[in-house]
């Protein structure tokens, strides 16, 4: 049996006091593995190495890998020599290479099956989780993504509104609005110009996408009424120009707003990504005879 050793399972000393019990081993597989995990879409290359333990079968029936001999097994439980205390096998053990290639072969194609890295995947940003990535800090990463790919549109939206209120700077006054009251409505008009402007700003290139993600129950955390100026009384010249402003504002902040519930969708998009193994991704470190301490 070509590259196959010996082991034995170790028993704590108190456990092997109790003479209400004897203990006789019991012949078992283990199989060290060198596991890799590669998927080019996700940009994952993941190494591990595992242990696994079987029982090993009478006769001629396979090997189950998906029932372990040993739960956990540490390094320090693994001797090279058999525990005093702990009475020997009495049938006999037959192995050959050929028996022993069916079982490395069952256990691969159980890796295959069952083996799996779960990542956490956005299909409409095709963007994948980093290994050991919680699904918090992956929804993060995928509303900064979002973020990123929704700026060019919504500072392109604010230029077109900027123009327009550019254009509401540059209209003339009507003729029957007398000169000595033009310079006064002049400065009232650029500043009514400016708060919604500086309004327009926090609605579409300030947006509160963030503090949405985060809580699920937000429905609405866009504002698509302008701010009344409190304690301002509007002159009766430049009421049409509020409400003009008030119009403008409406239709840009109800656009932002649409664009940014869009985009909210988007980011909370996650569902489970599984790696799997291949055949070469497999490598077998050690095969060994493992020798199981069982109440007799």
């Amino acid at each position: 049996m070509s590259g196959l050793v010996e082991l034995w399972v170790s028993l704590e000393e108190s456990v092997l006091a109790d003479s209400s019990i004897a203990w006789r081993y019991r012949p078992a597989l283990l199989f060290e593995c060198l596991l890799e995990f590669r998927d080019l879409r996700a940009e994952i290359v993941h190494s591990e190495d595992r242990r696994y333990t079987t029982w090993l079968p009478r006769d001629e029936a396979a090997a189950d890998w998906s029932v372990s001999a040993v739960g956990e097994l540490a390094p320090e439980q693994i001797r090279t020599t058999p525990q005093p205390g702990i009475r020997p096998y009495e049938d006999v053990v037959a192995l050959t290479d050929a028996r022993l290639a069916e079982f490395e072969n069952d256990l691969i194609e159980h890796l295959m099956r069952s083996e799996r890295v779960i990542l956490h995947h956005n299909p409409n940003l095709r963007l994948y989780s980093r290994l050991n990535e919680s699904r918090e800090a992956f929804l993060e990463r995928a509303l900064e993504e979002v973020r990123a790919r929704l700026q060019p549109t919504l500072k392109e939206l604010m230029r077109e509104f900027q123009l327009q209120l550019e254009q509401l700077r540059q209209r003339p006054f009507s003729d029957d609005v007398p000169e000595e009251l033009r310079s006064g409505l002049e400065v009232q008009r650029r500043r009514m110009i400016s708060r919604v402007e500086a309004r327009l700003n926090r609605v579409v290139l300030d947006h509160p996408i963030g503090a949405a993600l985060r809580d699920e129950s937000v429905e609405d955390v866009w504002d698509v009424s302008p701010e009344g100026e409190k304690g301002e009384e509007v002159p009766e010249e430049l009421r049409p120009l509020a409400q003009e402003l008030e119009r403008l504002y409406e239709t840009a902040a109800a656009r932002a707003g649409a664009l940014l519930r869009e985009a909210l969708e988007q980011a909370r998009e996650c569902e489970p990504y599984a790696v799997a193994l291949h055949p070469h991704g497999i490598r077998i470190l050690r095969r060994a005879l493992l020798w199981v301490p069982t109440p007799d």
